[in-house]
């Protein structure tokens, strides 16, 4: 059956073999590698992580602990730009936004009800504005892999549409 899901799918460059992928990865490998390593590209890359902490175990004290770690960075190694984000759970958005001390780090959440999607709709919206209105900057979200793996693209689609 042809729709438009399944055509965008079937068109996308993406590749699902993993022998193809690790083929691919050791190409680029091979080919740049050597030419990238190096400060400035070190450097770029360190300010494109997402420093994360979703432990069953994070408390406020322990993400304000997190936090601080990320705000002493600056002072340690001014000179370098600090990761591009902190990610928590969206029950921690306050606390790092209360904690945060480095204007240039955003506040990612992760929502839709992490790591599963096993919920309500009306839940994981509810989650997302939350994470929101509690000073997150960015939205990760998981969405529904078993729409997804019975071929429900359109739930998938219409699931995202509605969390955005």
């Amino acid at each position: 059956m042809s729709d438009k899901y399944r055509d965008t799918i079937a068109a996308s460059n993406v590749v699902a073999d993993d022998e193809k992928v690790k083929a691919a990865v050791a190409k680029i490998l091979a080919d740049h590698l050597e030419e990238n390593k190096n400060q400035d590209v070190y450097k770029f890359l360190f300010n494109t992580i997402d420093l994360t902490t979703l432990n069953s175990t994070d408390s406020t004290q322990s993400v304000s602990k997190f936090v601080e770690r990320v705000n002493a960075f600056e002072e340690e190694y001014g000179e370098l730009k600090n990761v591009a984000a902190i990610c928590v759970y969206p029950c921690f958005a306050q606390v790092v936004r209360s904690v945060l001390e480095v204007s240039d780090v955003e506040i990612a959440c992760v929502s839709a009800c992490f790591p599963t999607s096993q919920s309500f709709i009306e839940v994981k919206v509810a989650e997302t504005a939350l994470a929101i209105n509690a000073g997150a900057d960015e939205i990760d979200i998981v969405f529904n892999l078993g729409n997804y793996y019975d071929g429900d693209y359109e739930s998938v689609c219409d699931e995202i549409a509605e969390l955005k």
